[in-house]
């Protein structure tokens, strides 16, 4: 057992819900919501929907994305970054998203590139239990490879509000603190870190009890908790859903980067 005391505990779970901004809400149709806020100089974008399965409200998200990733991204160098564990079902939504990422920056190297294409690397590196090197030591090292004049962190979130599991999408250019939201903090990734505009993308997979409970009581002022276990919650539809929201991620991003000519657009 032991004693968290709230008053010196400083919540981190969702990039944008769980840290009191006044969003504006953009947009709302089928059971689709875009809200955008702005703190500091920061921008927060968040798409909240019912169900990323159903094709009408999946279209209407990858669109919503496409176009604020539009907003974030104005260089044509990118890094993507898929953060967390491939063999952690609630922790592998930044590698599986990086499965269905369109990589060019071998292209740009070696020979002439058409125009509409994008420089576009990835890394995953993987979690410090399996490697037993920092992931954000390992990241530093090759952004200093590549000088990308965009790094987006792909990442699974943790919230404290049930309702948003694997239903939020969320985009920040402040960058994020891995781990922060399960209590381990790995430190910062940002463009104070990295030298380059950084961009944060994620979806809350996990629900922290500890952070729910304290987060309760912290409202009614109780100051100091007794915690037996650190229990992380996550629906038993997890493996389906990280599948879904990983495609969407990924094919959104490749569609934001490049203009590519599908064959199903030509046939219709």
């Amino acid at each position: 057992m032991h004693i968290i005391d709230t008053n010196n505990y400083n919540l981190r779970t969702d990039l944008v819900m769980d840290n009191n901004l006044e969003s504006n809400k953009e947009f709302s149709s089928n059971g689709v919501e875009l809200y955008t806020a702005i703190k500091e100089n920061f921008h927060y974008s968040t798409i909240t929907f019912i169900d990323s399965s159903d094709i009408e409200q999946r279209n209407i998200i990858e669109k919503l994305l496409i176009n604020e990733l539009k907003k974030y991204i104005t260089a044509k160098k990118v890094l993507i970054i898929g953060l967390g564990n491939r063999k952690s079902t609630p922790d592998s939504l930044g590698p599986k998203s990086l499965d269905q990422i369109l990589v060019t920056r071998h292209l740009f190297s070696i020979g002439q590139v058409e125009e509409n294409y994008s420089n576009v690397a990835i890394f995953e590196p993987s979690v410090f239990g399996k490697t037993g090197i920092s992931s954000i030591d390992l990241i530093k090292e090759v952004v200093k490879i590549v000088k990308p004049a965009t790094c987006i962190l792909i990442d699974s979130l943790c919230t404290s509000n049930t309702d948003r599991l694997n239903k939020t999408i969320q985009i920040t250019d402040k960058g994020i603190n891995p781990g922060s939201g399960v209590f381990n903090d790995r430190g910062e990734l940002s463009k104070n870190t990295l030298g380059c505009k950084t961009i944060a993308l994620g979806v809350p997979t996990v629900l922290d009890l500890d952070t729910l409970i304290i987060k309760l009581l912290k409202e009614h002022k109780v100051n100091n908790i007794e915690i037996d276990d650190n229990l992380i919650l996550t629906p038993k539809e997890i493996d389906y859903l990280i599948e879904n929201l990983s495609f969407i991620i990924g094919d959104s991003i490749n569609k934001t980067l490049h203009s590519i000519n599908r064959q199903e657009d030509t046939d219709n």
